[in-house]
């Protein structure tokens, strides 16, 4: 099977434009090998050498054991069983898988396109232009078989189809364009860069269902960053059909996650458009946005006076993100005058309200509450608060002795030294 992968990578991995190589990731790889698992069945337990006698039809029956069961396959069974055929013997597997595809037994035309995908693996040579026929098949059921193949190998083989892909996806028939549009869904998964190159032709044709479906592929490349992905969203925002404008709308919001820039300015178109989805549609993507930038803010101040009741009402809401609050009353009162919702204009006239003037008590107060206590740095030179305290008190005790009654103390005043030698003056009294 590496080989086979090995192949692909050579045959396919190339730039719908330059014709450069592309490279193939780990997850482009992983989705070739779960879509590349053939279906199992009773020809899993053909003996390889039998396999090869049985799809040339040189054995007509061959009997085996399938999941404890006796089996009698035929050549239908080995047509399945080619995939399984290596090595030097692939030449005549594909000998046989052209001649299953081009037999008049529409049996062996269905087994061998349930065949294809995995052969060509190995070896495309003209099994696409086998392909390419049997979706014209006479038999609906070889047709409906080509349908599902194709849905099969256009992920892998995106530059093998290509042509047979751009021819169903244009097909008058209901079921086979749907087929084919799935077919280009999972290119788009794999190889976005060819999805692009068929989107960009699909929504320049007349037919508005063909510009419908291919825009509807747009929110799955969001994650791939390329300028046509954008420049395909912004034609298609300026579709005159509504319903290809709605797909695009519903690609801005993840491509406001993965490339904002480019989303804002799809926005501008969209936000403003005469339908009403894609206003909607606009507007969630516009709740992703981060308004404080200029783009933006310019966008919100015009969605203030835009005629959709929801865009208004959303962007009014938005005024206090990105404006100050002086200038949201500003503003505020001069949408009420021209307002004419009611649920709208209460919301702005609560807007222009200067709590701290004429708001509620508690809503005064909030604005009157004490200042945060100042921390003093160490090595200040302030005087801390319990010292200026301390000084203050001792200060104010003259003044409080002073009015205090005059009392005599307990313990007599020890004579000085003068009195002593001479003698206190009260003793002159007696």
């Amino acid at each position: 099977m590496q080989a086979g992968f090995d192949f692909m990578r050579d045959y396919i991995a190339r730039d719908p434009k330059t014709g450069k190589p592309l490279k193939v990731g780990r997850r482009r790889k992983a989705s070739v090998d779960l879509a590349y698992r053939p279906g199992e069945g009773a020809w899993d337990a053909l003996p390889l050498n039998q396999i090869l006698p049985l799809a040339k039809g040189e054995k007509k029956v061959e009997s085996v054991i399938w999941r404890d069961k006796e089996k009698l396959l035929t050549r239908v069974d080995a047509i399945r069983a080619l995939p399984r055929v290596r090595g030097k013997e692939q030449s005549a597997a594909q000998d046989a898988l052209e001649n299953a595809l081009g037999n008049i037994d529409s049996t062996l035309r269905i087994a061998g396109l349930y065949s294809l995908p995995y052969c060509a693996l190995q070896q495309s040579t003209n099994l696409f232009e086998h392909l390419h026929e049997l979706l014209d098949d006479v038999d609906d059921s070889v047709r409906k078989a080509a349908q599902k193949c194709l849905i099969t190998v256009a992920p892998v083989f995106p530059s093998a189809t290509e042509e047979t892909l751009r021819k169903e996806v244009r097909e008058s028939h209901a079921p086979r364009r749907k087929n084919a549009f799935i077919a280009l869904k999972e290119v788009a998964s794999v190889w976005p860069e060819v999805a692009e190159m068929h989107i960009d032709e699909l929504i320049r044709e007349e037919d508005v269902d063909l510009r419908t479906q291919a825009s509807a592929l747009l929110p799955r490349l969001t994650k791939h960053k390329s300028a046509t992905l954008w420049d395909l969203v912004g034609w298609c925002l300026q579709d005159e059909a509504a319903t290809v404008r709605r797909n695009s709308a519903r690609s801005l919001t993840p491509l406001a996650e993965h490339a904002p820039k480019v989303a804002q300015i799809a926005l501008e178109m969209a936000l403003f458009d005469e339908d009403e989805q894609v206003r909607l549609l606009a507007l969630k993507a516009f709740k992703k946005m981060d308004p404080t930038s200029y783009r933006m803010q310019r966008l919100l101040m015009d969605g203030t006076r835009h005629r959709d009741r929801n865009i208004r009402l959303n962007c009014i809401k938005m005024l206090p993100i990105i404006l100050v609050e002086a200038e949201v009353r500003t503003i505020a009162a001069e949408l009420a005058l021209q307002e004419t919702d009611e649920e709208i204009k209460s919301i702005l006239v609560e807007m222009t309200v200067d709590e701290s003037l004429e708001g509620t008590e508690e809503q005064k107060n909030s604005f009157l509450a004490p200042a945060e206590k100042v921390e003093r740095d160490e090595g200040s030179m302030a005087t801390p608060p319990e010292l200026a305290l301390e000084s203050a008190t001792r200060l104010k005790e003259p003044e409080a002795s002073e009015k205090r009654p005059e009392t005599k103390s307990n313990n007599p005043r020890r004579p000085t030294q003068d009195e002593l030698y001479y003698g206190s003056d009260d003793e002159d009294d007696f």
